[in-house]
């Protein structure tokens, strides 16, 4: 398939994803409006849909067997990631007043706003992935369980913690892979991971899957870290060089720019092959080289 029917894919996903959003989340007049708002304006306010298209995507591998349920699931991780943003986006964490082009939740509506906004987005998730009704009720409680996982101390929120506390110091290759498979590729990793649980995939379908997305989410935020140092903030939506100011360890502090290229593109060719021997039809590969060849 060609470039731009790649790209007609991925604009046809996107939408879905953002129409079932829209209809989950609450008016934005609803009570307490401010707050039901600020979950509008956060979550609906650009994005790739990135992780909630990786859904989709192995969800139609294994057959496509609940379409409504695997966007179900897809809108469920956006509005987690979404969640991760706002409070990433705090004074208290990485202290960045603009997203996407536009003023941080925090900026737009007040901090303490911004806090109960992540805290409804982060409950959003968990209540629309497990209101999916089509799937095998044993794989839809598995989905619910790797969000939570993915989501929790040892994972997500604990690469974010590791993230703040090695600010300042000098760096290290083992930690700056421990940040970033947690901070970023788990929830890359179970996206595809839950789309094919959906299918009722196998275990080991559902890991070599979930391999591929960890790989590909790790040279994800490798490009992250590259763009911040050489990144256009037109382009990229926020303000960039925070890394340095901030003394954050970054993969091309701890490894260099070109390693860090390098690395990247292994990766993407690893995650590559292990989605092919699972009869990707070219999309996820598509999807996983715009990874390392993309400007914000």
């Amino acid at each position: 398939m060609s470039s731009d029917h790649m790209l007609e894919r991925i604009m046809s996903d996107r939408s879905s994803i953002e129409k079932k959003m829209d209809e989950i989340l609450p008016a934005g007049n609803e009570l307490p409006a401010a707050l039901h708002e600020a979950m509008r304006y956060s979550s609906l306010g650009g994005g790739k849909r990135f992780r909630g298209i990786l859904c989709l995507q192995a969800h139609r591998m294994f057959g496509e067997p609940h379409p409504d349920d695997s966007l179900a699931a897809a809108t469920a991780i956006e509005f987690l990631h979404a969640y991760t943003l706002v409070h990433d986006d705090l004074p208290a964490l990485d202290d960045d007043d603009t997203r996407r082009g536009r003023p941080s939740c925090h900026v737009r509506f007040e901090e303490a706003t911004a806090i109960l906004t992540g805290d409804a987005l982060q409950a959003l998730a968990f209540e629309t992935l497990s209101a999916c009704s089509g799937a095998n009720p044993a794989d839809v409680t598995l989905s619910v369980w790797m969000l939570a996982v993915a989501a929790g101390s040892r994972l997500l929120v604990g690469g974010q913690s590791a993230d703040i506390e090695g600010e300042g110091h000098d760096p290290e290759p083992g930690l700056v892979e421990f940040i970033h498979t947690r901070k970023t590729a788990e929830l890359m990793s179970v996206s595809l991971k839950i789309g094919a649980a959906l299918a009722s995939a196998g275990m080991e379908e559902i890991e070599l899957i979930g391999d591929a997305g960890r790989e590909a989410g790790l040279a994800f935020q490798i490009v992250d870290d590259l763009l911040d140092l050489e990144g256009s903030e037109e382009k990229v939506g926020k303000e960039l060089r925070k890394d340095i100011k901030r003394g954050k360890i970054t993969w091309p502090s701890s490894y260099g720019v070109e390693s860090s290229r390098v690395t990247a593109a292994r990766l993407i060719e690893g995650a590559v092959e292990k989605v092919m021997t699972l009869g990707d039809d070219g999309y996820l590969e598509f999807l996983f080289r715009m990874v390392v060849d993309r400007t914000s």
